[in-house]
């Protein structure tokens, strides 16, 4: 496949951008740091003479819980006569709650480990603190969604697809801990519960430390929106040492301890959705692409795919297409229960996210577009626990796991999604560039990331959401200001956007009954 790539522009200045999106710290939704970031990609875009009259600012109002810089501490204290000692914080617990300055002291209970789904003993911590161990976050990456094809150099697909399969049979990944087993906050206030501690199990503490969890929950009330003062249930995570520590003194004593989590509420807070048009020149040119991710997150890696897509506007700008493309970076991935949206006539599928907000303001656009291309976690490196525990480098690439659906109402008997995302990418590749390893799937109805919302509105998909262990982490126990941006590839980037830049012109030439 011959692929003139001039105008797109080289994996150093890509990086240089990913250095930049470094500086602005974490991005959580509606904070300094993502509207600082969104503000610098307003100036990128509008530097495009394409985008100057076809660039959008959509300010949205939530209510913003948002913890102070440093603002979480724990000391534990083992009698009356015995002085307080602090103990390891591994993060705190997003849009849990707060408390003063002087934090809550109270009588330390422990509870045991948390199941999903059952009775939960609570009320045995009424008027105190509770120490709740959280299950292993394991997860298996075969349930819920169906590989059905893959790349990997010098390797059969089926091999590749069944390679993902038995490395993904059983996965350890904090990412899916907040997902699948967040712990019912609202249940222990109702129970008259202070504070929660809530500790990691099955994991090293470099692999959980600063790790933003979960991000899909709302505020322990009765309406999910953290409210002005409103004190909720402040929670924090600790790791599995920590967690022994804490259960070893409840044993050997009437231990209490001093939770400290502060943090500020502010109604009618604003974050920012920004979008904007490159206009076809075909007869059918409102029958568009959407390409699409976040702005909000507390790594590089968690919302790096906006440097992509300013990549990729610089790219066609100048260039002739036939379909409209639009280009959407949604505000509230870290704060759902306040952004999602239903979609309308939904494809049935399990997953929504903050592109579905959107979608509902600007329906006449998605409905009648072709396919939306989702492009999240680039350039990430796999990190796991070895066998001797420790939190390290695996020197293999996260599989680029990605969604690649038709068109709802499709008849078509081959997969133009899919066939057009594996030629990219095996032409990346057979051109010098990383893009691999790939595997494509089928929701399960499963699907993961900002492309789920498109897939439910009928669109075709390439939705590319790999999830490494470190996405949810607001940078490394020991180098914390890098936020990742030291676990991730820049040639694996450049090759990755090469690959989309391929899938986009390729999608664009096809009739749109091709869909």
């Amino acid at each position: 496949m011959f692929f003139d790539t001039t105008g797109l522009p080289s994996a150093d200045e890509i990086w240089g951008w990913h250095d930049k999106l470094r500086t602005f710290g974490t991005r959580y939704t509606g904070s300094q740091g993502q509207a600082d970031f969104v503000a610098w990609l307003d100036q990128q875009f509008r530097a495009i003479p394409q985008f100057k009259s076809k660039l959008y600012i959509d300010r949205i109002y939530f209510d913003r819980w948002l913890a102070e810089p440093y603002g979480w501490s724990l000391s534990l204290q083992q009698n009356p006569n015995a002085a307080a000692v602090s103990q390891p914080v591994s993060y705190y617990y997003p849009y849990s709650g707060y408390t003063d300055p002087q934090g809550i002291t109270a009588k330390l209970v422990d509870l045991g480990s948390y199941s999903p789904g059952g009775p939960f003993p609570w009320e045995a911590a009424k008027g105190a603190i509770a120490l709740v161990r959280v299950p292993p976050s394991v997860f298996s990456l075969d349930v819920g969604q169906l590989p059905t094809d893959g790349f990997r150099p010098g390797q059969p697909s089926l091999e590749t697809v069944v390679d993902y399969e038995a490395q993904g049979i059983v996965v350890t990944n904090p990412v899916f801990q907040g997902m699948l087993a967040p712990v019912p906050l609202l249940a222990a206030r109702q129970a008259g519960v202070l504070g929660v501690i809530c500790v990691w199990t099955g994991m090293s503490d470099d692999q959980i430390a600063n790790q933003y969890n979960p991000f899909t929950t709302g505020y322990p009330n009765k309406t999910g929106r953290p409210e002005k003062n409103d004190t909720g249930c402040p929670a924090l995570w600790v790791g599995e040492k920590t967690g022994e520590r804490l259960a070893d003194a409840v044993k050997t004593g009437q231990p209490t301890v001093t939770l400290t989590l502060k943090a500020t509420i502010t109604p009618n807070a604003t974050t920012d959705t920004l979008w904007g048009v490159l206009e076809g020149s075909g007869p059918d040119h409102d029958r568009g692409l959407i390409v699409n991710t976040h702005t909000d997150g507390p790594s590089v890696p968690e919302d790096n795919g906006a440097l992509a897509l300013l990549a990729l506007a610089r790219y066609f700008a100048p260039r002739q297409h036939r379909r409209d493309l639009y280009f959407v970076m949604a505000t509230g991935h870290f704060q759902l229960p306040q952004f999602m949206q239903p979609v309308a006539n939904a494809r049935f599928v399990a997953g929504n996210d903050a592109a579905s907000l959107w979608m509902a303001q600007y329906p006449d656009i998605y409905t009648k577009a072709l396919a939306g291309i989702t492009i999240e976690h680039l350039g990430c490196k796999m990190w796991t626990d070895n066998a001797n525990g420790q939190y390290v480098p695996t020197g293999a690439y996260e599989w680029g796991a990605t969604y690649t659906t038709q068109k709802d109402g499709s008849l078509n008997l081959g997969n133009l999604e899919q066939q057009a995302f594996l030629a990219a990418v095996a032409a990346a590749n057979s051109a010098g560039e990383i893009a691999h390893p790939v595997v494509t799937m089928l929701p399960a109805p499963l699907f993961f990331g900002e492309g789920a919302p498109l897939y439910a509105g009928g669109l075709g998909t390439v939705s590319m959401c790999p999830a490494p262990s470190y996405l949810l982490q607001a940078g490394s126990r020991t180098q914390p200001e890098q936020l990742n941006l030291d676990k991730l590839d820049k040639a694996l980037i450049h090759g990755q956007v090469l690959t989309f830049a391929m899938t986009i012109a390729t999608l664009d030439e096809a009739e749109a009954n091709a869909f």
